[in-house]
């Protein structure tokens, strides 16, 4: 189902700091195209989580490809213009982008401060939303381009009870991740007829790099015992994905909730996964 070369395109990917983002940006460079990598932390240090945008861009401008950094806070709507403005005045154009930021802040519906409750919704629902809409114009009028939204697992909840314990601190991230879904295919609807793909692409089992592991260092007394086989050593099974997806026909592979291995699988015909790294 690939379609075409995204040799020379350029793409925004949020959250590129550390982890997934970070990955899917060097995987994005290394096939040719033009990367715009956006977050918070620009140096080491500025964040108490290892990973930094001068990371991310250094690495990849050594190896021969392309990529610029964006300090952007996607809590606020002035930063993200800036961010758009910075990847037009960079790269002249967008083809893709990739809202992959988001945060993880622990707490129950009924504990959890309200700051933090709506703060989960602005960066991992609003944001992404804010991004595509200055996106879909500039997209339209160049013919087409790819909205790719990183989702997570916890979208589907603990399921139907009655439960044998409580279950606690995932509910408002969950939400968030459900209504990141629910957008993707309302929007993927509504730009059906403009050659615009959009897209939610979750990793298919956990991957334990970046933040994962700084939250469940920090809110795990039980870290040092947490069995972490089969769980993925990095994020480059995303970003090939990502760029399977981006890289499809837009009208055919939209609206979609793909995993990893789902869209490799079907867009790009991989069967094996053996060479992505796992614990």
């Amino acid at each position: 189902m690939t379609t075409g070369s995204l040799q020379g395109k350029v793409a925004i990917v949020t959250g590129a700091s550390r982890g997934i983002g970070a990955d899917i940006a060097a995987v994005f460079a290394k096939a040719g195209m033009k990367v715009v990598a956006a977050a918070r932390t620009v140096n080491e240090g500025d964040f108490r989580v290892p990973g930094s945008l001068s990371t991310t861009v250094e690495a990849i401008n050594a190896s021969g490809g392309q990529a610029v950094a964006v300090k952007c806070d996607l809590s606020r709507e002035d930063e993200i213009e800036a961010l758009w403005q910075a990847a037009l005045d960079a790269y002249g154009a967008v083809d893709v982008v990739v809202n992959n930021a988001g945060i993880l802040v622990p707490g129950t519906i009924e504990k959890m401060s309200w700051r933090h409750f709506q703060l989960n919704f602005t960066v991992n629902v609003a944001a992404p939303a804010y991004l595509s809409r200055l996106a879909i114009p500039h997209m339209r009028e160049r013919g087409g381009g790819a909205i790719i939204n990183i989702s997570s697992g916890a979208s589907r909840g603990p399921g139907a009870g009655p439960y044998k314990a409580a279950i606690n601190n995932g509910t408002p991230y969950g939400l968030s991740k459900a209504a990141l879904e629910r957008m993707t295919q309302g929007m993927a609807a509504e730009l059906c007829e403009d050659n615009i793909s959009v897209n939610t692409l979750s990793p298919s089992t956990q991957i334990w790099v970046g933040g994962t592991v700084y939250v469940a260092q920090t809110q795990r007394p039980d870290f040092d015992k947490i069995d972490l086989t089969g769980k993925r050593k990095d994020g480059v099974i995303m970003g090939d994905a990502c760029l399977a997806i981006a890289a499809a026909d837009h009208r055919v592979i939209t609206g979609r909730l793909f995993n990893d291995e789902s869209a490799l699988r079907e867009v790009a015909g991989v069967t094996d996964f053996s060479k992505y790294p796992v614990y």
